[in-house]
């Protein structure tokens, strides 16, 4: 599925990116913000932004954004080890 954003062209043109990187950059920042917001999850965003979940990772820490791992998550994997 694909995705038609509009924008002003005088504010893409103050931009420091050319034509294809603002796409790619915009693609990776909204799954950045939306899994921030916890709409996605790490996986979802991570194919959302078209990476893999480590370079994703890179994307959320140089916008601050922590990775969201909860209790739940913890007990989750530490019964998958205790199973290996």
């Amino acid at each position: 599925m694909s995705i038609t954003l509009e924008f002003d062209e005088d504010s893409l043109a103050s931009l420091p990116l050319g034509p294809g990187e603002r796409e790619r950059l915009m693609q990776i920042e909204l799954a950045c913000r939306f899994y921030a917001k916890g709409w996605l999850s790490l996986g979802q965003a991570a194919r959302t932004a078209q990476l893999d979940r480590y370079a994703l990772g890179v994307e959320l820490a140089e916008r601050g954004i922590p990775r969201q791992y909860s209790t739940a998550d913890l007990d989750a994997d530490l019964r998958y080890v205790g199973s290996q």
